[in-house]
């Protein structure tokens, strides 16, 4: 009976993905094609919108068409645990530009941290929009089966991959920046794994998302009448979501993390695939 049921859940969570990776496809391929800017022009903010719903779309449908369950739970203390990717950078360039990588002004950054709980739930909006579907439905589902570490690699290579076209394409961020991306990319699935597993909610990763992508990828940047000023300045190759500063930080918090994480079980009740 052990192995029919084993053998009957892995058939359920094949169907499962099997939608939910259709549903993301397709979702995210007529979103790219629909809004395909003119030549000369710079792709429209939607095409973003609608590439950040495709996660979220194939977790619906999956729910839909295979009885996927999409697991919410609620905010918690990790909420707080949340912010350390953006802080661990914070703290980087703050050592970097003390070690020569100008700060552009300091009033900058102290405006930006100032606003910076808008611009995290402004972000983090949007960001939920690809967390129901990576941290809702995707890790939970794959970690009712496999270790924290099998879940992590497919996860890690699912989100790199859904990053790749856009990147290609030139519509966001840059191809030389690839390696340092996919750092921070394997990072952050480690580090957004374990709020997930610990917290039993996909909230936590929502606000690290959004935190990460409003500060981080910005360069900590504040508006000002002639347009968002970054607070730290010095080689693109350095700074941002695309820099090595931040991928080797993220990479460096997420192993962290994760070695923590394996080495403390968390209670039966809630405890998913051995690690």
């Amino acid at each position: 009976m052990a192995a029919a049921t084993t053998e009957g859940g892995t058939d359920e969570q094949s169907r499962q993905m099997w939608w939910y990776f259709g549903g993301l496809a397709v979702f995210y391929l007529v979103g790219v094609v629909a809004f395909w800017p003119a030549s000369g022009e710079e792709p429209n903010q939607t095409v973003f919108l609608v590439v950040m719903a495709a996660p979220t779309v194939g977790a619906l449908v999956a729910r839909w068409r295979a009885g996927a369950r999409i697991q919410w739970g609620r905010p918690g203390v990790w909420l707080v645990v949340s912010l350390v990717p953006m802080l661990a950078v914070l703290a980087v360039y703050i050592v970097g530009a003390s070690a020569g990588w100008d700060v552009e002004d300091p009033d900058v950054l102290v405006r930006a941290l100032t606003l910076a709980p808008i611009g995290i739930v402004t972000a983090s909006v949007s960001a939920l929009g690809e967390e129901i579907g990576w941290r809702g439905f995707l890790w939970p589902t794959l970690r009712q089966e496999r270790s924290f570490w099998a879940a992590a690699a497919r996860v890690g290579v699912v989100w790199w991959l859904y990053h790749v076209p856009l990147i290609l394409l030139g519509w966001y961020g840059s191809l030389s920046g690839l390696p340092a991306f996919t750092l921070a990319v394997a990072g952050f699935t480690l580090f957004a794994g374990v709020l997930t597993d610990r917290s039993r909610s996909l909230w936590p990763s929502v606000v690290a998302h959004g935190s990460w992508n409003a500060m981080v990828a910005t360069s900590f940047s504040a508006t000002e009448a002639t347009g968002a000023v970054p607070a730290f300045s010095g080689s693109d190759a350095l700074l941002g979501e695309f820099g090595w500063l931040a991928g080797v930080t993220m990479l460096a918090v997420g192993l962290a993390a994760a070695a923590w994480h394996v080495r403390r079980p968390l209670p039966a009740a809630v405890q998913p695939a051995p690690q």
